[in-house]
């Protein structure tokens, strides 16, 4: 992975002359002996390092990930479909968490100790996390709007904390069903499905129930896995940003007198025809960095062309 603060100078040497982001990476290509720069990338880090006129500080856009225990419960049937509260023994608690800032190399991640995983104890490991998800604007997970996000909350409540700050949140897994009909939508499947596929670790039932018995060993290769869905989860979200609409306005966060894309921040943007509501016609754009499509904010009808349109009458 290229580290592009260690050409910072250089990068804002180039755009300071008024070169596009994808001209940067040729010229980056061809003066260093790394040619895999990509324009993207490039854009996110003059947005990251706050560079133009007029900028405020960029949305803070969170990666993360959590792993939480089994319950513990009695049973007298294998198929047993309800467990009644009676007959739950230990509830569940979060083993570990992993995150990451939005194209930064560096994973935070926390975990319980040998101690804390023996008394379910995972108050100090949701107080760090509360700590990220306070500080930032937009978070993103799979599956975190029913599962990851519900979950914190839970313990969030539980340890007797507030909720962080209002952010909006991404799932990856929600926007991919609905705009792609994948056969699954698990993350490693969709990772592999568009050839993102990065190494990961095994797990099995045995890891879990050795987490559970304060195993160090077990704990380590917990967090390791974890560590890993977040590097998976960045690509899988990157590569599905064009498919994700509504996304969450990163012009809120930026002053630009440019038309901007709202899923990048980008203003490399092409005209590509018209969007149409039932009674207005606005102009459409596609991000030529991420691939996105937007729309402008105001509409291209005169006003004697509206004062002829009709609409259909609703249900």
């Amino acid at each position: 992975m290229i580290n592009y603060d260690n050409h910072k100078e250089l990068i804002l040497s180039l755009d300071s002359r008024g070169l596009s982001s994808s001209e940067i990476a040729e010229v980056l290509g061809m003066k260093t002996p790394d040619k895999n720069f990509l324009p993207r990338s490039i854009r996110q880090a003059l947005q990251r390092w706050g560079r133009g006129k007029g900028r405020t500080e960029p949305a803070k856009i969170l990666v993360f990930d959590i792993e939480s225990s089994p319950m513990v419960t009695y049973s007298w049937q294998a198929k047993t479909r309800y467990i009644t509260p009676d007959k739950v023994i230990s509830d569940w608690f979060v083993i570990c968490w992993s995150a990451k800032w939005l194209f930064d190399d560096e994973i935070i991640n926390c975990s319980v100790t040998e101690e804390e995983a023996l008394e379910k104890d995972d108050k100090r490991v949701v107080g760090e996390l509360w700590k990220l998800l306070n500080e930032a604007d937009i978070v993103i997970a799979h599956n975190g709007d029913n599962f990851d996000i519900r979950k914190m909350n839970a313990r969030f409540a539980k340890h007797k904390m507030n909720l962080p700050s209002p952010y909006s949140s991404i799932d990856t897994y929600k926007s991919a069903r609905k705009r792609l009909n994948l056969s699954y939508y698990r993350l490693s499947y969709i990772a592999e499905y568009f050839g993102l596929t990065q190494k990961k670790q095994d797990t099995n039932f045995k890891m879990w129930v050795d987490c559970l018995n304060g195993d160090k060993s077990a704990l380590d290769k917990m967090q390791g896995y974890c560590d890993q869905d977040i590097r998976v989860l960045e690509d899988v979200y990157l590569y599905l940003r064009p498919y994700i609409q509504p996304h969450p306005n990163l012009g809120l966060y930026i002053e630009e007198e440019s038309n901007m894309c709202p899923s990048c921040a980008s203003t490399d943007l092409d005209k590509c025809g018209t969007y149409a509501t039932t009674v207005n016609l606005y102009e459409a754009y596609r991000c030529k960095n991420c691939g996105s499509l937007t729309r402008a904010r105001k509409h291209c009808l005169t006003k004697e062309d509206k004062e002829t349109i009709t609409s259909s009458i609703p249900k």
